[in-house]
């Protein structure tokens, strides 16, 4: 048997934001139930890389994706230049199926979305603290990369507050390494204390996510 680590696909996200009527709001989408791949759950519009993306340079690339996905998904239009750069997610190298998906944020030019109806069944605006809140209700499912973005985003009042404290700060690269702690599934971070040896007994900071009760938890402390 072979133990290769499938290939990460790459893929663009984006995480629309608007000043909406309860503060800074975000658009979230659910994924119909048949799909192949995080079926049911909430994400952030966006999808894989595609020929017809290809540009110059990768960033350029990747931003390119992004607002197609954004366009073919929700129906709203994105100027590729106004995405700002803040995270890069690599699946855990164990995993059948992986991508290296990269976020972007970008101010929402309408809030009229339309979902495809195929591959995206529902949408909502939501606020940080409501989008963490339903999937701790389990109202919603949400993946750990789309969680710890709605804790981020927490201590950001505003549009404008929320690009500038991500142009300002160097984008964070996350390659989770997956264990087991008291039984609860745990995703570790770079900056947690177990993160090296991949395991997360190991004491001092904390930087995971743990799935409890079906529900994913983010824990973020020095």
């Amino acid at each position: 048997m072979s133990n290769a680590q499938a290939p990460a696909r790459q893929a663009a996200t984006v995480v629309i934001l608007r000043d909406g009527p309860k503060g800074l709001e975000t658009l979230i989408m659910r994924k119909n139930s048949r799909a192949n791949f995080l079926g049911g759950f909430w994400v952030f519009p966006g999808g894989s890389v595609e020929e017809q993306d290809q540009a110059e340079s990768e960033q350029q690339t990747l931003k390119n994706a992004a607002a197609r996905e954004t366009l073919e998904e929700a129906a709203l239009t994105i100027n590729p230049d106004e995405l700002v750069y803040i995270s890069r997610w690599i699946t855990p190298e164990t995993a059948p199926k992986r991508f290296d998906t990269h976020f972007f944020l970008a101010p929402a030019n309408s809030s009229e979305v339309i979902v495809d109806g195929g591959e995206i069944v529902d949408s909502d605006w939501v606020t940080p603290t409501e989008a963490i809140s339903r999937q701790e209700e389990k109202d919603i499912e949400m993946m750990p990369p789309t969680l710890v973005t709605f804790h981020w985003l927490q201590q950001c009042a505003s549009v404008a507050e929320a690009i500038q404290h991500f142009q300002d700060k160097e984008p964070l690269t996350f390659l989770p390494k997956a264990n087991f702690a008291d039984e609860q599934l745990v995703m570790l971070y770079p900056g947690d204390a177990g993160y090296e040896s991949g395991d997360p007994d190991v004491a001092g900071a904390r930087h995971r996510c743990l799935l409890v009760d079906g529900c994913w938890r983010y824990v973020h402390s020095s």
